[in-house]
């Protein structure tokens, strides 16, 4: 009897390495550098120590038995870390995206993007653990596995399905209904990862529909910060990005970004950072 052709099962097993990565134990964000823009999905487990997180200018306390899910396009960013920090994590490519999510609704991945970080029980953190990390890693590092790829997509996909369970079972998309405050900060983040070249209060306000006085109480209430420091959070943090990864010349990037020249560029950033964009682009390659 002639068994069926595998052909797409070998192309997955000589991609996954390049789609795929997991650590059991690592002593660090798995990112090149912070702040980060991500390009893949993510999702970490603390096991140890504790370690100070941004995600899209949103502050975590990562501590063990929290889990996070990170999702291409948001801004990671690392602060400060323990000494004892250490962390089990699994990375996949865009490319892997929809094979894993397809089935699930938008409703579900907001929930996700929104959310970031949850607290699991020990003994579910330790089932996870087992379950998908162990498993996964088990199953990637089987290279002469001709169907490696595909078991390692199936299991990402049930990983997905079993938080879409839980998240259903508990009624949590649906019971947290966003009041009218929740929305306007939302989109307000939302618009100002979107329009990286405006700086600008009066401009966010006016794309929502209200004063920029009303804006800044919103995001004084539930971050702590106005409207304009957040928007200048997020300008040096794009700043940041640019620095660090790319060669592009200060007046090139001075223009993409709207900033009315190189001058005002390095005032505004050494303004905030205590550096100039050439020192700091230099200080931490």
């Amino acid at each position: 009897m002639q068994l069926p052709s595998l052909d797409h099962f070998f192309d997955k097993k000589k991609s996954i390495e390049n789609n795929f990565y997991i650590s059991l134990r690592h002593n660090d964000l798995p990112i090149d550098f912070s702040p980060c823009r991500i390009n893949f999905c993510l999702v970490c487990v603390c096991l140890t120590g504790c370690a100070e997180i941004e995600v899209d200018l949103r502050s975590f306390h990562f501590i063990p038995n929290d889990i996070i899910v990170v999702f291409p396009g948001q801004i990671l960013t690392c602060n400060e870390k323990a000494d004892d920090f250490t962390l089990a994590y699994f990375s996949f490519s865009n490319q892997l995206i929809d094979e894993i999510m397809f089935r699930f609704p938008t409703a579900f991945i907001g929930f996700l993007k929104e959310s970031v970080k949850y607290q699991l029980p020990e003994v579910e953190r330790e089932k996870i653990i087992m379950e998908y990390f162990v498993t996964l890693n088990s199953k990637f590092c089987d290279t002469r596995n001709v169907c490696r790829g595909e078991m390692i997509l199936n299991l990402l996909q049930n990983f997905y399905l079993d938080m879409y369970s839980k998240v259903v079972k508990n009624n949590e998309i649906h019971s947290r209904q966003r009041n009218r405050k929740k929305e306007v900060l939302e989109d307000f983040f939302h618009l100002v990862q979107t329009h990286t070249a405006n700086r600008e209060v009066a401009f966010y306000a006016g794309k929502l529909c209200i004063t920029p006085k009303y804006l800044s109480i919103i995001t004084k209430e539930s971050t702590g910060s106005s409207a304009k420091e957040l928007i200048d959070k997020f300008a040096i943090t794009e700043l940041k990005l640019r620095l660090k990864s790319t060669s592009t010349p200060l007046k090139e990037i001075a223009a993409q970004l709207n900033y009315p020249c190189e001058a005002f560029l390095c005032k505004y950033f050494k303004k905030h950072t205590d550096m100039t964009p050439s020192h700091y682009r230099h200080a931490t390659r």
